[in-house]
């Protein structure tokens, strides 16, 4: 190959090359001023204005359901069942047999004693007679009685056993599901069943030992629990803890179910779940704001606020107006139907986004559509139709 020729082939590989990079770069710029130029829509939300309001301190606890009185019912003796004389889920009186337990032997062995008893008392009776005409000693007299006093024990403690080989209800109640079978070999400590008196009702919880000063005997608390959805009920402080407990620094608290607040034949069981709270005669002053509202994070909590003075109309629609949003940290403090008390970060009049704040940023601009405005029944003045 000619100089010539090699030379035309180099000039036209690097005629191809500046080309290419040339067209490559021109395109990235072109790109670049696009992207530079785009404004993406602004984000239709709703709004609300917010007001000052005073709630009542209420202090929220968990507990549970407890019965008057509840006991697992055991045996004081051995023994195998010989009969069961009742059926899961009855009502038993107190002293009403629940289990008989084998006690043949024992009866055996009660009639011995009977028998040694009688003879204790006719000995007795035949030295005290023989003592009236000095034909005996006081010794033997003396003699005489303590076998008599031994003979009775005997009985009684016999007779002690056979009514423990009887298992009885110690109270009026509903027995639960039956824990032993007839020809079952039982002991002490074995549960037969259990047994709750449900005549009275109670909720158990612990409060922080700071609220002691806010709740007192008779005070109401109002709980509600997942299997009654959308009801509430009514107790009444019965018990106070005189102790603090000296890890968790909480306060128990027993309170007296009110049965007439229990509507719809509305029913409870020891061991449910409740969500119990006290109003106090404390007020708080803060801005009750919608729950949905709020932003939640580790790095504290926030709302989204219009900035009154960025306010313009959108150009597609004249009713409608366009903002820019301030990410406003807040202090948020207790929930009450679906609205959280907000202490600090924000002031009455103040208008906050209710909708769409998951893909807001700080200094975005939104489009304020209140058509179909967010409502609640709470404190918390809808900004309907802005204009």
């Amino acid at each position: 190959m000619s100089k010539k020729a090699t030379l035309i082939a180099a000039t036209s590989m690097v005629t191809i090359v500046v080309v290419v990079f040339g067209f490559n770069s021109f395109k990235q710029n072109m790109i670049k001023t696009k992207l530079t130029a785009y404004k993406p829509a602004p984000a239709a939300v709703t709004s609300t204005i917010v007001n000052n309001s005073n709630w009542k301190e209420t202090i929220s606890a968990v507990g549970h359901i407890s019965a008057d009185q509840q006991v697992n019912i055991t045996p004081q003796l051995s023994g195998q069942v010989r009969s069961i004389s009742f059926k899961s889920g009855d009502i038993v009186e107190q002293g009403s047999m629940l289990v008989q337990l084998d006690d043949r032997l024992l009866q055996a062995n009660k009639k011995t004693s009977v028998a040694n008893l009688k003879l204790s008392q006719i000995e007795y009776q035949r030295q005290l007679k023989l003592l009236k005409t000095h034909s005996t000693s006081q010794d033997s007299v003396d003699t005489a009685a303590a076998t008599l006093a031994t003979s009775q024990a005997d009985v009684e403690y016999i007779k002690t056993q056979i009514d423990f080989m009887q298992v009885k209800a110690p109270f009026s109640g509903k027995v639960g599901i039956r824990k032993v079978n007839k020809g079952d070999f039982i002991q002490p400590g074995t549960t037969v069943v259990e047994l709750q008196n449900l005549s009275e009702q109670y909720i158990d919880f612990s409060i922080p030992e700071i609220q002691l000063a806010n709740v007192a005997l008779a005070q109401t608390v109002t709980f509600t629990t997942d299997t009654y959805k959308g009801q509430s009920f009514i107790a009444h402080i019965t018990a106070i803890q005189p102790s603090v407990d000296s890890q968790s620094h909480n306060l128990d608290i027993r309170a007296k179910v009110d049965q007439s607040s229990t509507t719809n034949k509305a029913s409870f069981i020891s061991g449910m779940y409740v969500e119990a709270k006290i109003d106090t005669a404390n007020k708080l002053a803060l801005i009750p704001v919608p729950n949905i509202a709020v932003n939640y994070s580790l790095y504290g909590d926030s709302v989204y606020v219009l900035k009154a003075d960025s306010k313009v109309a959108s150009k597609d629609n004249s009713k409608l107006f366009l903002y820019n949003v301030e990410r406003r940290a807040v202090t948020t403090g207790e929930e009450r139907d679906g609205l959280v008390g907000v202490t600090s970060g924000l002031k009455a009049g103040d208008q906050i986004i209710t909708s769409n704040t998951q893909s807001l940023k700080d200094g975005a601009q939104v489009l304020v559509n209140n058509t179909r405005p967010f409502t609640h029944t709470a404190s918390v003045t809808t900004n309907k139709g802005e204009k």
